[in-house]
């Protein structure tokens, strides 16, 4: 069989469409589109203000309020409970731990290695000062070697007092004067000062005010590390003196030399171990800083004061952490405005993505589901809240008696499938985390929960593919049955993930509110479905099998009532549902709206030619303009019962555009030849179907059937090549006509159209093996005179009558 082909395709259209179609949307005197009311009610804009609104308010906390604050020892005229759960701020407890904090951090002391080199330089001058002072010439000299009186020993102990900062008794001063300040006594001085303070010298333990002799402290040395030491390892600066005389005892020096010295250690003696203030402080403020606040936990409704009890000084203290908390969140206004400002950005983004996916009609159709599913989600969540802790108080049933685990029993992925059901795996994806943020949100930014309500949403958007949505029961199946164990799964994960694996009786209660959750959000989506598919006009394949049976009522009085324009419908159903296939579209809508596409005509039946008598002609006597309004009228009624019936509005579509823009020729040339023979006062844009042209690849698919099975009934012996004409000839002229321009059809695809419909007309005229003996061939029958436009002349192999030419339009 010889293939398709557009031979005739041309790049232009043959002339140009009238400007404006009847049933246009009026203009102003501006010329810009006339504003209707209903109109605003189909604006994105007006519903994602609303949704917003709403939406921002269901998830945005009003704030509770402050509780009054009684008097210390009054007895309370009312019960003082916690307006709500609230995590509490102790700041005495607080600073209190800091101060503990602090107190425990040692002081820091630091052991100066100089004292001790100071202390040896000022040694040294000491006895240098002594000898020159001894040998000393002129009127020093002789006073130096003369015997001193107990006015010159003071005199001296005054200018070393003065010099050198010691205060040497008279005996000793007396005794090294007369001995010269020997430096026999010099050298040993210097060594049991370091042997002394080598060890360390504090200044005195009745100092400490740190409590040091019981906790030690931090010694610091230079180029060592910091330890921490035992206050009695070191001895303070009346310990160093006794330990000092001790090494002197233990010379083997005269008694009256063992004295000098010892009074002589005992004066240059100096504390070098001092206590570092700024160093102390510093670490007392790093260990109060680095203690962690204390709170605690104050359920909503406990009762802080009973009435007729005596309010205490603990009673106000909590009174008032709970108010200062209250304060400190933030004003509900500005939480509203916050949260409306990020949800007017989410809806936004999720607008313009719809928008990029499907058609501003269908956008919005979508747009208005998903935010008012949205809003029902909320609602439920709230509601559940609200019901948890009164089952789980008023519960025996140990599994039902953990509040917390009562939030997987929300039907949080009832949406996900209505939507994996109903739109597209693009638009149900968006959904799922449109939900799954909103989820997270209201339950306090709960990351996990979020995380949970993602994964089990993708699971209902696999499981509704999986099972197919061929019945309405495909939700309840993958809600029960890949949706509920996901879960499960789930559920487990997450409490590994909370390192709560031994806590298997809250793990049991929470996989039994999984098991409820998806129990109901199944039957949720179950019995929203079909309330759902009619008000929001969407296509399911249930529906269109509901349409599309023989039992249907619509189908049985056009059988009846309209019995050729049933039997036309059928055959365009044929052609149309096989090249559907063809090109991958949805057979049984193209089936649907090839079915229905002419309901229309049940309005009177009679006037179109496939079902008036053969004897009567209903358009006899008419007008030409009167037979026009009555043949264009079918589309308008047809769209009208459409809506009666509730039809989805898909198929409403293909009833409105299945004739496109098309000219009704038989008519308009009737009127051009009886009222202007040189056809120049009748305008064609009075004789052409009110439009528009085909919007859709089905509504596209139905019309070219629907040609094209009545242009084929004008063949008296239907072969192939006469078929192939027929077929090849309407499909140049509506191209060229523009009818195909907005349908999305591709010329690979009306050529698989065109080769489909060629395969079916050849096997619904094929021949039969004459019978023997029986001649069932007739002449042919006069050509009436009026014959309606759409029945034109059926001449053998001629050339194929235009769409509105055919007895399926008259």
């Amino acid at each position: 069989m010889a293939n398709i082909s557009l031979k005739k395709f041309k790049l232009f259209k043959i002339a140009p469409r009238p400007a404006l179609p009847p049933n246009a949307q009026p203009l102003d005197a501006n010329g810009r589109k006339r504003f209707r009311a209903r109109d605003a009610f189909r604006s994105p804009l007006l519903w994602l203000v609303l949704f917003v609104l709403i939406i921002s308010y269901l998830v945005s906390q009003l704030p509770p309020k402050a509780l009054p604050t009684p008097k210390a020892g009054e007895i309370a005229g009312r019960d003082f409970a916690a307006p709500t759960d609230l995590t509490v701020a102790d700041m005495e407890t607080t600073r209190a731990k800091q101060r503990e904090a602090a107190e425990a951090a040692l002081p820091v002391y630091a052991l100066d290695p100089n004292v001790f080199s100071n202390i040896q330089q000022r040694v040294r001058q000491f006895f240098q000062f002594g000898r020159e002072r001894s040998r000393g010439g002129g009127t020093a000299g002789r006073e130096a070697a003369a015997p001193l009186s107990l006015s010159g020993v003071e005199s001296l102990q005054k200018t070393v007092l003065e010099l050198f900062d010691v205060e040497i008794p008279l005996n000793d001063l007396t005794y090294l004067r007369q001995r010269g300040f020997p430096a026999d006594l010099e050298e040993p001085l210097i060594n049991i000062l370091g042997r002394t303070l080598n060890g360390g010298v504090l200044i005195s333990k009745d100092l400490f005010i740190s409590r040091e002799e019981e906790r030690g402290f931090v010694l610091i040395r230079l180029r060592e590390p910091e330890k921490t030491v035992k206050a009695a390892d070191f001895p303070d600066l009346r310990e160093a003196k006794a330990l000092a005389a001790a090494e002197v005892a233990r010379l083997d020096l005269s008694p009256r030399r063992k004295a000098v010295l010892t009074g002589l250690a005992q004066s240059f003696l100096q504390p070098n171990i001092t206590l570092e203030t700024v160093e102390t402080e510093a670490r007392r403020a790093q260990a109060a800083s680095q203690v962690e606040p204390i709170f605690y936990q104050i359920k909503k409704d406990k009762v802080i004061v009973r009435k007729g009890d005596e309010v205490t000084a603990e009673h106000l203290r909590q009174i008032r952490f709970i108010n200062s908390n209250l304060r400190s969140t933030p004003a509900w206004l500005l939480n509203l405005l916050g949260t409306f400002l990020l949800l007017t950005m989410l809806f936004t983004t999720m607008w313009y993505y719809l928008r990029s996916l499907e058609k501003l009609s269908e956008a919005v159709r979508i747009f208005l589901l998903l935010g008012l599913t949205i809003i029902l989600s909320l609602v439920i969540d709230r509601l559940s809240q609200f019901l948890a802790p009164l089952i789980s108080q008023n519960t025996s049933f140990s599994l039902l008696t953990n509040r917390e685990s009562y939030t997987f029993a929300i039907p949080f992925q009832f949406g996900a499938l209505l939507f994996a059901f109903l739109t597209p795996v693009p638009v149900a994806l968006i959904f799922v985390i449109l939900n799954s943020l909103a989820a997270g949100y209201v339950f306090q930014g709960d990351y996990l929960l979020t995380v949970f309500c993602l994964i089990g949403g993708l699971a209902a958007i696999y499981g509704v593919k999986y099972f197919r949505r061929q019945k309405r029961t495909t939700v309840l199946r993958a809600g029960l049955f890949i949706m509920t164990p996901v879960n499960l799964f789930l559920i487990l994960a997450l409490h590994l993930v909370k390192e709560r694996g031994g806590e298997v009786g809250l793990l049991a209660g929470e996989g039994l509110m999984v098991l409820i959750g998806g129990a109901l959000a199944s039957a949720l989506a179950f019995v929203l479905l079909p309330i759902i598919e009619i008000p929001f006009g969407f296509v399911t394949a249930p529906r269109l099998a509901e349409m599309t049976s023989t039992d249907n009522p619509v189908l049985k009085q056009m059988a009846i009532e309209a019995p050729g324009s049933y039997h036309h419908s059928l055959i365009v159903a044929t052609l149309a549902e096989k090249a559907a296939e063809a090109i991958k579209l949805d057979s049984l809508l193209v089936k649907a709206g090839a079915l229905y596409h002419d309901i229309g005509k049940l309005k009177r039946p009679e006037y179109f030619y496939e079902n008036r008598s053969r004897k009567i002609d209903s358009h006899r006597g008419l007008k030409p303009s009167m037979s026009r309004l009555v043949i264009i009228a079918h589309v308008k009624e047809g769209v009208e019962m459409a809506r009666a019936l509730r039809l989805p509005r898909r198929v409403r579509d293909i009833v409105e555009q299945h004739h496109g823009t098309n000219l009704v020729k038989y008519f308009y040339q009737k009127a051009k030849e009886r009222y202007d023979p040189e056809m120049q006062t009748v305008g064609e844009e009075h004789f052409r179907y009110p439009g528009p042209a085909p919007q859709s690849r089905e509504a596209a698919l139905i019309m070219l059937a629907d040609s094209t099975e009545a242009a084929c009934r004008t063949l008296r012996h239907p072969t192939e090549d006469s078929l192939k004409r027929v077929i090849q000839e309407l499909f140049d002229g509506f191209i060229q006509e523009g009818e195909l321009d907005e349908s999305g059809l591709s010329l690979a695809e009306l050529r698989m159209v065109g080769n489909s419909f060629l395969s079916t007309l050849e096997s619904i005229y094929h021949p039969r093996v004459p019978y023997p003996g029986n001649d069932y061939e007739s002449r042919p029958e006069a050509r009436p005179e009026n014959r309606p436009e759409s029945k034109p002349e059926a001449r053998p192999e001629s050339r194929p009558a235009a769409k509105d030419e055919s007895p399926g339009e008259t």
